[in-house]
């Protein structure tokens, strides 16, 4: 029987880089630690700046000719932060700064932090979102769901905080025990892609 010794490893720790899919030829590339997007297949290459997912821009502020508040939100096209609103009370029209919001999901795929761009390690499993930032996250999952008998608090002893150790958190269908023999075919052929 597998073992695993869970460590109180973060969701965080392996959000330093990423897989992801090339915005020019669809193939993998890299979010390397410094915010370089770099493909592997094209070798497209760009630094950190435009945003390919899905956003939203929040304005809440106060017309500046009446005071009335103003609550208003746009979808964010990577532009300015700069939007244009008219007060419904008094009619005045000017550009406010609006608060971007960036979602991790696009179009039903999870996305990087840094670009927006699908994550090229994904995959669906009975309905369930299954993903990973990277190879070395993906074998994290992976020795976990394969793992029998599974221990918190070992290795340091009881040290971890229950709640935001990244096992801890994992849903249910990766942690049945009758889904593994599918989920770990499922990441094997992600290991593979």
């Amino acid at each position: 029987m597998e073992r695993f010794a869970d460590t109180g490893v973060e969701l965080s720790d392996y959000a330093t880089h990423f897989v992801v899919e090339c915005p020019r030829c669809h193939g993998k590339a890299l979010v390397t630690p410094t915010q370089r997007l770099q493909c592997t297949s094209c070798h497209h290459s760009e630094e950190k700046g435009r945003w390919y997912g899905y956003a939203t821009a929040y304005l809440s502020v106060k017309c500046r000719e009446c005071h009335e508040q103003i609550r208003e939100t746009y979808v964010w096209k990577n532009g300015s932060k700069s939007v244009h609103s008219v007060c419904k009370n008094c009619g005045d029209s000017t550009h406010y700064d609006a608060s971007i919001m960036r979602h991790p999901m696009h179009e039903g795929r999870m996305t990087d932090s840094v670009f927006g761009l699908p994550l090229w390690l994904q995959d669906t499993y009975r309905d369930h979102h299954f993903w990973a930032f990277n190879y070395e996250h993906l074998e994290a999952l992976n020795s976990y769901i394969q793992a029998g008998l599974r221990e918190r608090g070992i290795e340091p002893r009881n040290t971890i905080k229950k709640n935001s150790a990244m096992f801890s958190r994992l849903p249910a269908f990766m942690t049945k025990g009758s889904n593994r023999k599918d989920i770990v075919r499922m990441v094997d052929d992600l290991m593979r892609k």
